[in-house]
């Protein structure tokens, strides 16, 4: 682990004790970090083969083996380590995080960092770890301080951070969309690191949401028995009770409330922005990586990005998918009347913010 020849890629809270020490300052020091040796040549050579996180550890052979320890000892031992042994392992510079609504071409924005330049580049692609830390301390921080879920976010990271290749030198993190609704947390942690947050357009979005065969399995739906504290104050603040929503009703209040998790994070923040899927990829090579990441963007670059957006960003367990191409115009086609009722009752409002966000 010191030497960095495997990598953190799961946590483990234990449910019984909880997140803060019972003794010391931070987090329990029973929290356990998994590590296993990860084959980052796959994700680099072919980001849209192995789009998640959760895909690259499962093709990794290393990951048969793993090794389990407390998370806050070897994270210690780790940073006093690195003050003496750069030349066996360096930290990398975290970048940029990605936090987004879902459904909304955030995978294209991770792939589109690890093709730009592979040898210097990782990217976690919705890796477990950094969303369990963000949201240790629950929503609203109801089960222990946000200092807390800070402390274990930072470590963690950190960890994710350290690399034995010196080719690297940048680490880029695609949070979940749950995650959205900590970037409180995240801010806390890492105040001056850029962050964005990708959305759609209500009806687009919805109908991506939605275009399942059984909409009470759709992922927006799926929490509809057990509803977030966010979700339930959302729903009484519109005047509502859980009983009289539709599942497309709720799908656009579980939207709303993740998106509403970034509006009241960018209204305060210097280091966020808002990132329409409109237009995304100009929208990235003009401005958000070069201007806001910080990265460097020549022909090359540019000619990899485009690449990588002319193949499904998700297209696991095939050949490199060809991309058909911008969808929205289908999916406002196909958008149903309750789709369309939902978004404009619950999402536009939030769509509207973001929008001035850019």
């Amino acid at each position: 682990i010191l030497s960095s020849e495997v990598h953190l890629f799961d946590i483990f809270i234990p449910p019984n004790e909880g997140v803060p020490s019972p003794s010391l300052d931070g987090y329990n020091e029973n929290i356990r970090g998994e590590f296993c040796t990860i084959d980052w040549s796959l994700h680099k050579k072919s980001p849209s083969t192995v789009p998640m996180f959760r895909d690259l550890v499962s093709k990794s052979p290393g990951c048969e083996h793993r090794i389990k320890v407390s998370l806050k000892q070897i994270t210690d031992a780790a940073r006093e380590y690195d003050m003496d042994n750069s030349a066996v392992a360096h930290t990398l510079e975290p970048s940029g995080f990605v936090f987004h609504e879902s459904r909304c071409g955030s995978t294209l924005v991770a792939n589109s960092l690890a093709a730009m330049n592979p040898s210097a580049h990782r990217v976690y692609s919705e890796s477990s770890p950094p969303l369990k830390a963000l949201t240790a301390c629950g929503e609203n921080s109801s089960r222990c301080p946000m200092s807390t879920a800070s402390q274990l976010f930072s470590d963690t990271v950190y960890m994710m951070s350290r690399s034995n290749d010196d080719a690297e030198s940048k680490v880029f993190f695609k949070i979940q969309s749950a995650g959205s609704k900590s970037i409180s947390v995240f801010s806390e942690a890492f105040p001056d690191t850029p962050w964005i947050f990708v959305y759609r357009e209500p009806n687009q979005v919805m109908m991506s949401q939605l275009d399942v065969p059984n909409i009470k399995q759709a992922n927006c739906v799926r929490g509809k028995k057990s509803p977030s504290a966010s979700i339930k104050h959302f729903v009484k603040r519109h005047g509502m009770k859980m009983r009289d929503l539709t599942d497309e009703d709720f799908c656009a209040v579980h939207l709303a409330t993740i998106c509403e998790g970034a509006t009241h994070e960018l209204d305060i923040s210097t280091t966020g922005r808002a990132v329409n899927y409109s237009n995304l990829i100009p929208t990235l090579v003009d401005s958000i990586f070069p201007n806001h990441f910080h990265l460097d963007l020549g022909s090359v670059e540019r000619k990899l990005i485009e690449e990588v957006s002319g193949h499904y960003s998700k297209a696991r367990n095939t050949k490199q998918q060809e991309w058909k191409g911008d969808d929205s115009e289908k999916k406002e086609r196909k958008a149903t009347e309750a789709m369309k009722s939902a978004s404009e009752q619950f999402l536009k409002e939030t769509y509207d913010i973001l929008e001035m966000h850019q």
